[in-house]
This record gives C-alpha cells, sequence and structure tokens, in this order.
C-alpha cells in the first residue's frame, strides 16, 4: 500500500496537481496506528479528472466511480480513493493547502491534511458502521499539537457535531480548548434556528455558480463554489489573471455584501 501510495504521489507532483494524504494513512501520523485497506488522497474538485487521467496514463486502472465526490484507481489489488468533496461538502481548499504537513511514508515525503482538517473530516464521517472515524480523531485530539483558532474556524459549519467530539474527548481527559468548546456551542444552539440561511446559502451558492458559468470571458472555467464559516468561497483555476479579474467581478456582483473569498488560482 505504501508503494502505491508513493506512486500515485509521483504522478500528481509530476503533473503539478495539488494534494492532500487522508484517510487511515494520514491519521495514523498523527493519531493512533490503525488497518486501512486503500489509500485516500483528496484533491480540488476541478482537478480530480486531471488527477485520474494521469494515474491512468502512469498504467493504473482507473474509473469514474461516483461524479459528486468521488474516483477509483487500482494497482495491482490495492485501490486509491482520490475524493473531491468529503462528509458536509468538504472541498481542497486554499487553507487546507496551507496547512498541510510533511510526513515520510515509505521512506517518501507525503503531504498530509493538517490535524485539524482531519478532526473535522472524522467528526462529519463518523456513523454507526464506520465508529473508527470517531475514535481516530480522539485520537489525534490527544496527541497534542491542535491550531485550535483554526479548528474553531473549520469547525464553525458543522458546530453540532465537533461539538459532541470536542465534548466527548474531553469527558476522556483530553485537553480541549474552552473558548472553542462555548463559541462552538454558541454555533450549534444558534443552529436550531438556521435552516432558513442555509436554504438562503444554497441558493447564493447556486446563483454564483450559473452567473460563473455562463460568463464567455471566463470560457466555461470549472470552478468550485460554496459557503464556509458564513464566507462564500470561489476556488479553481484559470488560465490568466485578468479571467481571476472577471471571476471576482462576476461574484461580487451577484452577492452583493455577503463575505466573500477567491481562491482561484493562475497558473505559473
Amino acid at each position: 500500500m505504501e508503494t502505491v501510495l508513493v506512486q500515485a504521489v509521483d504522478v500528481l507532483e509530476r503533473q503539478g496537481i495539488e494534494y492532500a494524504l487522508m484517510g487511515g494513512l494520514a491519521s495514523a501520523t498523527v493519531g493512533r496506528p490503525r488497518r486501512t485497506r486503500d489509500v485516500d488522497i483528496f484533491v480540488a474538485p476541478e482537478r480530480a479528472l486531471p488527477a485520474l487521467e494521469a494515474l491512468g496514463r502512469a498504467g493504473f486502472r482507473t474509473e469514474r466511480t461516483d461524479e459528486a465526490w468521488l474516483y477509483k484507481a487500482f494497482a495491482g489489488d490495492v485501490m486509491v480513493d482520490l475524493i473531491f468533496r468529503s462528509k458536509g461538502g468538504l472541498v481542497l481548499d486554499e487553507r487546507m493547502l496551507a496547512y498541510r504537513r510533511e510526513v515520510t511514508i515509505g521512506g517518501r515525503r507525503v503531504l498530509a491534511l493538517g490535524s485539524e482538517d482531519l478532526v473535522v473530516i472524522k467528526a462529519m464521517a463518523a456513523a454507526e458502521h464506520v465508529p473508527r472515524h470517531w475514535y481516530d480523531a480522539v485520537a489525534i485530539l490527544e496527541r497534542g499539537g491542535i491550531d485550535w483558532e483554526y479548528l474553531r474556524w473549520r469547525a464553525r459549519p458543522f458546530a453540532a457535531r465537533v461539538l459532541s467530539l470536542l465534548l466527548y474527548a474531553l469527558s476522556c481527559g483530553v485537553l480541549v480548548s474552552e473558548p472553542v468548546l462555548r463559541e462552538l456551542a454558541e454555533c450549534a444552539l444558534r443552529g436550531v434556528q438556521g435552516e432558513a440561511a442555509t436554504e438562503a446559502d444554497h441558493h447564493l451558492v447556486a446563483r454564483v455558480h450559473q452567473a460563473l458559468a455562463t460568463d464567455p470571458r471566463l470560457c466555461e472555467a470549472p470552478l468550485s463554489v460554496s459557503v464556509q464559516a458564513g464566507e462564500l468561497v470561489v476556488s479553481g483555476e484559470v488560465a490568466t489573471a485578468r479571467r481571476r479579474e472577471v471571476v471576482e467581478e462576476v461574484t461580487r456582483q451577484v452577492v452583493g455584501a455577503h463575505p466573500v473569498r477567491v481562491e482561484v488560482r493562475v497558473p505559473e
């Protein structure tokens, strides 16, 4: 499995595709060791298909498993999950990229998701049939070294779920930031009244996505639009700096005074 991970990372890095190791292999480097059956690699939605095609050219067998969130690649009996949208609609954004950690697996430097992002993703992914995610997250918190300010920011859209995880960790003797607990509790309680706001977010995302997709100056560039912690985030890649300016212009025309963050890259 480590050999296949190294092969996949070599392919992605040669193609200049940003990625982050996630799943069991990533959490084992900052939490508890456990068995895992596959390699999980996180990529941005607009880079998922280029990543899959690059792996195919390198000899992996590939399949477009689910256009909403997952592609798969195979090397022998080892499966690589190429994930581009995690539970809760989380995507690989600029802050996740900035918080990646360097780990060594199979003698090779690999970039993995930061502890904070792993905790939130695992809190969201935990379910009756996959309880391991919950306990993986507790082990990561127990290891320490958490940037609590960043965890607070990342967790706000999922306040109730992450708060419940943090309280459980606290009950197990794990040190948890009290200000973060208080803020997430307030967010969770406000969430009882938050259904209308959530629906409004969906409509706002749809309007921005349509405006960007139909603007002829952008040539239908594949851009991702989401709402994170109350902020509308546009991410992806366009060919020129002028097109990035158009993305920001169109987005702000649609959203008005709503907070916006444009994380659109221009290749060098």
